[in-house]
């Protein structure tokens, strides 16, 4: 949008200019760049810009906190930087030279970037999943589970997530900035009627015949696509190169097909999977040992690590345990308890300050709550005082350690803001009432002792050395 373009600008002339961005991308709040060259990058001048919250480098993104208009943002800052949407998110990794050290964080902003764009679907579907648990015999007993409404409710809700390989591979081809088409019908491959019944027939059976595929159901997976299409991007690139121009329409796709048919049922989904279940083994034996301590953990922390964009990985964790295993039982359950800590000590803040300070607060406490935006929060409160880091950590952790208890986890992606809480919907009525325990918890925790304890002695606040500005 037109109204964007002084933002968009400012933002280019202390990134290095267009020629040093080579991807674009965006998640909810934060518009995520790649750069050629860091040492370009004036990540204090950003923060400075009229239109932005806060701007850090995570792993080998730069990432500027913008808000929730980040999606109108989004095609004006690629219109200005002259790349398209499409190759946005194309990071060109392979100009780089290889280096074992940067091998965890290309994975890791590949799934990253994959998931961001699909992040919606999982939200819309979200809400039908959650509303479809509140209106049911299991929460409120509005409605029963036979009627119309609540069939359509349970309807679109499960294909949000039963059709999850189609949709990470959409995302995954725009961020590789391969064949979308091709990667679509991948994705239809792993949940093809026909291949659920050949898995659920239990009996051997060979891809063309002769190549030995493991039975496995991959409806709600995320990482055996991810596999494949990461694989399809230099298949499809090798084919282009070798095929001839003749025969190039017809012929990529068909042996990009052939090649990947085998290479995905019998190597890569397999390797997704195994990848999936260690995942989900580490997720839970890190909560048998820890038990109620790790979402404890998280909540009192996680302001912290969002900070510092130690989140990503964890988050990443999260939206493959909801795919696989249909709930997030540590770090989104320990996250929003967080969320509702910060939204309690917002509030003591607005109480104890004064002047500009209070106005401010003010204006944090309704971004935060009504609008679910929690950088002006996190950065202009938060990690610039230390009592309100105090607050944060004892609010979290008490709530934590209650949801922890009661073992509360998530069920949906939903808000962002006071009715996060309803994320925790969608298993067992018991759950959504528990997780309403703790995040209530967490909040007055923070609030009794915010207000208590005060703001410090400076209206301003001091904060940690290692958050102070230089």
């Amino acid at each position: 949008m037109a109204k964007y373009t002084e933002l968009c600008n400012q933002i280019l002339e202390n990134v290095g200019g267009k020629d040093n961005v080579s991807g674009a991308v965006h998640c909810m709040t934060r518009l995520r760049l790649n750069v050629k060259d860091r040492s370009k990058v004036n990540v204090e001048e950003v923060r400075k810009i009229k239109g932005t919250v806060g701007a850090q480098f995570s792993g080998d993104q730069f990432q500027i906190i913008i808000g929730q208009h980040v999606s109108d943002v989004y095609p004006e800052f690629c219109k200005l930087a002259g790349i398209s949407a499409a190759d946005a998110i194309d990071e060109n990794l392979d100009s780089e030279p290889f280096s074992l050290k940067a091998v965890p964080s290309k994975v890791l902003d590949y799934v990253s970037g994959s998931v961001a764009q699909i992040i919606p679907i999982m939200m819309g579907a979200g809400f039908f999943k959650m509303f479809y648990a509140i209106l049911g015999p299991d929460l409120m007993n509005v409605m029963p589970n036979e009627s119309q409404f609540m069939q359509m409710l349970y309807l679109v809700g499960n294909a949000g997530f039963y059709f999850m390989p189609i949709f990470a591979a959409w995302g995954a081809a725009k961020k590789l900035n391969t064949s979308i088409p091709i990667a679509l019908l991948l994705g239809a491959l792993l949940v093809d009627p026909n291949f659920i019944n050949i898995v659920a027939a239990g009996e051997p059976f060979n891809v063309y015949g002769f190549i030995p595929m493991q039975l496995n159901n991959y409806t709600q997976s995320l990482i055996p696509i991810l596999l494949s299409v990461w694989a399809l991007k230099y298949v499809w690139r090798f084919l282009n190169k070798i095929m001839p121009s003749a025969i190039k329409v017809i012929g990529v796709p068909f042996v990009a097909v052939v090649i990947m048919v085998p290479l995905m049922y019998c190597g890569l989904a397999p390797i997704g999977n195994w990848i999936g279940e260690g995942i989900a083994i580490i997720v839970n034996t890190l909560y048998d040992v820890a038990g109620p301590f790790a979402i404890a953990f998280i909540g009192a922390f996680w302001m912290f690590m969002v900070a510092t964009g130690m989140h990503i990985a964890a988050i990443q964790i999260a939206f493959i345990n909801i795919a696989t295993l249909g709930y997030d039982p540590i770090v989104l359950a320990g996250s929003n308890i967080a969320n509702y800590a910060l939204m309690g000590m917002i509030v003591a803040y607005f109480i104890r300050t004064k002047n500009e300070e209070k106005q401010m607060a003010a204006a944090n406490m309704i971004t935060l709550l009504v609008g679910g935006i929690s950088e002006p929060t996190l950065f202009g409160v938060l990690l610039r005082n230390k009592r309100a880091m105090i607050v944060q950590v004892i609010g979290g952790f008490v709530g934590g350690l209650v949801g922890g208890l009661l073992g509360v986890a998530v069920y949906t992606l939903g808000a962002a803001n006071v009715l996060t809480v309803l994320q925790y919907a969608g298993g067992p009525g018991s759950n959504f009432v528990n997780a309403c325990i703790a995040c209530g918890v967490a909040f007055v925790v923070a609030l009794v002792v915010g207000v208590v304890i005060g703001f410090n002695d400076d209206s301003n606040g001091e904060g940690f050395k290692l958050f102070k500005k230089k």
